[in-house]
């Protein structure tokens, strides 16, 4: 399948154990990151590589990392189909590369919650690709406290932080531990697992857990990216 993010074509094969690209990644955050000539890149949680791609094709040097051994194969495999170098390993977030320190790093990790129905009913790779954890924000949440060792002063972090999680909670941090740019905004869609269990996403929506709207039939959610660097 042919993608176009910044106006360069990526062609990817895709696996139905390793969660596809979405608006949010391929389009969203992949039209918002500044990437230039001869940087070194870490996309953690790589996926099917789209960003890691992306990046090198704008000149990086590029390493990739996720903790699903069919995405770390899926990406190699998109690098040789696009003609692009790509280091990629399979670990936890950035631990693979702990020993760097990057220009940029890029991390579209899961920030989302499923429901306690939904979490019996989806297979464990869905769920792997899906769900962020407690409050949908756990693994944002090891993001940001993780990486911190590998940037440097300089380092550009690009996020997104999803309403259908904990936003205000890694607002907070994020306030508190990083200088952050707010580089876009929207208002989009919600994927089709919450029409699957409404009444749960509305409840928790009214706990302030997440943020949904409801416009006639349909829900929405807020996306925000951001660039982060470390305070000095």
């Amino acid at each position: 399948m042919k993608y176009i993010t910044q106006n360069i074509e990526i062609d990817l094969d895709l696996d139905n154990q390793v969660f596809k690209p979405s608006p949010h990644g391929a389009k969203f955050l992949g039209d918002a990151i500044e990437i230039s000539k001869d940087e070194t890149v870490l996309d953690i949680g790589c996926g099917s590589g789209i960003l890691a791609i992306l990046s090198a094709k704008k000149g990086a040097k590029v390493f990739a990392t996720d903790v699903l051994h069919e995405a770390v194969e899926l990406t190699k495999k998109n690098a040789i189909k696009n003609e692009v170098e790509i280091d990629v390993r399979q670990g936890n977030l950035g631990e693979p590369f702990n020993d760097k320190k990057f220009d940029v790093i890029i991390a579209n990790v899961p920030q989302e919650i499923l429901s306690p129905k939904l979490l019996e009913k989806y297979d464990t790779q869905i769920i792997k690709g899906m769900h962020g954890g407690a409050g949908g924000n756990e693994i944002l949440m090891s993001v940001l406290g993780s990486t911190q060792k590998i940037m440097h002063e300089n380092t550009r972090l690009y996020i997104v932080v999803y309403s259908m999680s904990n936003a205000r909670e890694s607002l907070k941090y994020i306030s508190k531990n990083f200088i952050a740019r707010l580089i876009s905004f929207e208002t989009s869609p919600v994927k089709d697992y919450v029409y699957e269990d409404r009444e749960w996403y509305e409840e928790d929506s009214n706990k302030g857990e997440i943020s949904i709207y409801k416009v006639g039939d349909l829900y929405y959610a807020d996306v925000y990216v951001f660039e982060l660097r470390l305070k000095s």
